[in-house]
């Protein structure tokens, strides 16, 4: 069985890859029917991942005892009600602009106002000048937040040069060197797999 899930991958992987090679009608037609295909898998891991998520929390309220039971109610009724309005209306009905616009919305600013406190803690463990790496991170760093704080830049032009000189010579020089590692790690892993060396899909 695992032959053949990986005989199906490394056919798969081919095709797409000859696709941006020799773009032919007959390879073009069979790379929608693979996209179109990814598409109903994705609608079904969906629908797979919401049955898990009413299951674990219906569970947990059925077991009462666990902490975190309210919000587990909160979550399967918000989730009923949202699933509920969405049957009878598209997106851009009143109902469902209403969810989103006084539900969604506040959560989401809520959600990044809390992000933002966790990063500024991350960032301050992170930024410790322990040895001449962290130090040079954490004078990059104060340059870029001192460049972007109104009250000093309205007084002198000094950190705005600094900043843009930081984001446009070595910030931009360590991104694009991370791209490229990225860019590279994607092509082995990708002619790993269609070698058969790295199996995940039959594991």
């Amino acid at each position: 069985m695992k032959w053949i899930l990986t005989g199906i991958a490394i056919g798969v992987g081919i095709v797409m890859m000859l696709t941006i090679f020799f773009p032919l009608p007959v390879l073009k037609n069979i790379q929608n029917f693979f996209l179109e295909s990814t598409i109903i898998l994705t609608a079904f891991a969906l629908l797979v991942g919401l049955g898990n998520l009413v299951l674990v929390h219906f569970l947990r309220i059925a077991r009462r005892n666990e902490p975190g039971t309210g919000y587990s109610v909160i979550v399967l009724v918000s989730a009923a009600i949202v699933f509920v309005i969405g049957l009878f209306s598209n997106l851009s009905d009143a109902p469902m602009v209403w969810i989103f616009n006084n539900i969604y919305l506040p959560l989401q600013s809520a959600f990044f106002a809390l992000t933002a406190f966790f990063l500024a803690t991350a960032a301050y463990r992170a930024l410790r000048a322990r040895s001449l790496e962290t130090t040079l991170m954490l004078i990059a760093a104060l340059i870029v937040f001192i460049g972007q704080t109104p009250l000093i830049t309205s007084m002198s032009d000094a950190f705005v040069s600094a900043k843009d000189w930081v984001l446009s010579v070595p910030s931009a020089a360590g991104v694009r060197g991370i791209l490229l590692g990225v860019a590279l790690g994607t092509i082995a892993t990708g002619l790993r797999v269609l070698a058969g060396i790295d199996r995940p899909y039959s594991e």
